[in-house]
């Protein structure tokens, strides 16, 4: 057996920050800025189980890694880890480290990575030559794609040439004439080749000095397959082929100050309370993030699934949400292609806008990257959700929950999968689970449970209910659901406050989730209407609200 340094090797400056701890790379943790004593031993552990970002660690790593060449078995490992679970002060409701039998072990709460900006690497010149191809528009359409998505690594050590200079270059004489003024250290070459309805991509990277040939590739491109894939695979070749590159997901994932690690935290903490309030705290508090930290994804990523859950919500127009969302996580991919959260919010936004076959591709590569992350699963279950394949949806967010039983998005998602597919009972019954669990006193859980007891004639129940809702939370879709309970409650009498909420709101004509609504306060063909309206402009929220048992009689 090799032998490991019993402690991992010390980075300058580095932190990990999770709730209200910091663990040094000089051995030191701090909680609430005072000092907590963790031995060499677990302190090796814990460093491990965080570098892991949330990955499975095995008992034969951890073993290997901590005691070497010492003669250990799992039972020093087992004391070990009961050790740092009552350093870190764990209980049944703050789980920091879980045992997956058979596995391993998991370092389960959300973490941050503090550390100064890197030192700029060695930079390289690329040039990137025009692509063979039979049409020319298309040749410069890749072309300027491929040279805009690699320019994202300049701070990672590759210069790219701009498409002004090397969008002419298409003949040996251009490339040697290229090569000869500006004396780039590299250049790619491309030929695509059609194959049926997909196209070949042959690849050649060349070093300019003596021009020899450092790799030949061909990849296939699926029809409609996006891009950034091609600049993804190119960019993994380069990566491959030229020394002194250095980037990673990690290290461009890095929050890189104290301050704005613990504004991150604040907005993630907001960002999964997942009520009307939170939410907007968490927008302010996530752009706040993103201003401080402009390089760092994590941020990007949590603001793209704030805009999404305001629209789901009804708080925030739709229509901006969604282009907000897809700003921000492209922002993300530019930062880092290969970063499975942000691929998986691209795929949750091409499906919503239904492109199918785009976002399934982004939602296979993301699992492919991360096939244990909440996150993944929870927007790949939203996405079937919102596509209408409810038994598929309520699968994937039992794994996402499985993962991560704490995430009140993912519960209440999965609320309303069952009052769509299994019917009001079964809702019931799981809204009294779920509020006996993590959301005892989520608004939104609430709402849909009043609306639920209403439906079903327990007005009592229902009213007693509604009194534990903040009145600052009642807004957007926790509105709907409590108006719609008071028409079950009072019948004919509470029309005139349902018609005057309806005529306050703005854009009725774009939200799909006011068609309960309509259809008691306006009457079965108004309603209609709309319903046809929305289904004539393929109105992206729509497909969501057009299971909705209240609506049987419009479908």
């Amino acid at each position: 057996m090799p032998h490991f340094n019993p402690v991992p090797v010390p980075v300058s400056n580095k932190k990990f920050v999770f709730d209200d701890f910091i663990l040094n790379m000089d051995g030191s943790l701090l909680r609430s800025e005072k000092k907590v004593n963790i031995p060499p031993k677990e302190y090796a552990v814990l460093v491990i189980l965080l570098e892991a970002a949330g990955e499975i660690v095995s008992k034969n790593t951890l073993l290997d890694q901590v005691w070497g060449d010492a003669e250990v078995n799992e039972e020093s490992l087992t004391r070990c880890i009961y050790a740092l679970r009552r350093i870190l002060s764990e209980d049944k409701e703050h789980r920091y480290i879980e045992t997956l039998y058979g596995q391993g072990y998991r370092f389960n709460r959300p973490v941050v990575v503090v550390s100064p900006p890197a030192p700029q690497p060695t930079t390289h010149t690329l040039a990137i030559l025009p692509f063979q191809m039979q049409d020319q528009v298309q040749s410069e359409s890749l072309h300027y794609s491929i040279v805009k998505g690699l320019s994202q690594y300049a701070p990672f050590g590759l210069s790219v040439l701009p498409v002004t200079i090397t969008k002419n270059c298409r003949s040996v004489k251009d490339i040697l004439e290229l090569m000869d003024q500006l004396r780039p250290d590299y250049y790619i070459s491309g030929q695509m080749i059609p194959d049926g309805n997909d196209n070949i991509v042959q690849i050649e990277i060349v070093r300019v000095k003596g021009y020899h040939l450092l790799h030949q590739e061909s990849i296939k491109l699926i029809e409609h397959q996006p891009a950034s894939l091609l600049q993804n695979k190119i960019a993994n070749l380069l990566l491959r082929c030229i020394p002194g590159l250095r980037w990673d997901t990690k290290q461009i994932s890095e929050l890189n100050s104290i301050d704005s690690t613990m504004v991150y935290l604040r907005g993630k903490h907001e960002l999964n309370q997942y009520t009307p309030y939170s939410l907007q705290q968490a927008l302010k508090l996530l752009t706040q993030c993103v201003n401080m930290s402009p390089n760092s994804i994590a941020p990007y990523c949590a603001l793209a699934e704030c805009y999404l859950s305001m629209a789901q919500m009804g708080i925030f127009d739709k229509q901006n949400a969604m282009i907000k969302a897809k700003e921000h996580a492209i922002k993300a991919t530019e930062l880092d292609h290969n970063n499975p959260q942000a691929l998986g919010l691209l795929g949750l936004i091409n499906t919503i806008h239904s492109e199918y076959i785009v976002g399934s591709l982004l939602f296979k590569q993301a699992n492919l990257l991360s096939p244990i992350s909440a996150d993944i699963k929870y927007y790949y279950g939203w996405n079937l959700f919102m596509a209408g394949q409810l038994e598929e949806a309520l699968q994937t967010i039992n794994e996402c929950l499985k993962l991560d039983p704490t995430r009140a998005a993912a519960g209440i998602t999965k609320l309303w999968i069952t009052y769509y597919h299994t019917g009001i009972d079964d809702a019931i019954r799981l809204g009294d689970e779920l509020r006996s669990q993590h959301l005892q006193d989520n608004p939104i859980l609430l709402s849909m449970q009043v609306m639920f007891l209403s439906l079903k004639g327990k007005h009592e129940l229902a009213r007693k209910l509604t009194k534990e809702i903040s009145t600052q939370e009642i807004t957007g879709l926790i509105a709907v659901n409590l108006l719609y309970a008071e028409y079950c409650q009072n019948s004919e009498r509470a029309l005139p406050t349902i018609r005057e909420f309806l005529e306050s709101e703005q854009r009725i004509d774009n939200n799909p989730g006011l068609l309960p609504l309509v259809l008691v306060a306006h009457g079965e063909a108004i309603a209609e209407k709309m319903w046809n309206k929305f289904k004539n402009e393929d109105n992206i929220w729509f497909k969501r609200w057009k299971q909705d048992p209240r609506l049987i009689k419009l479908r």
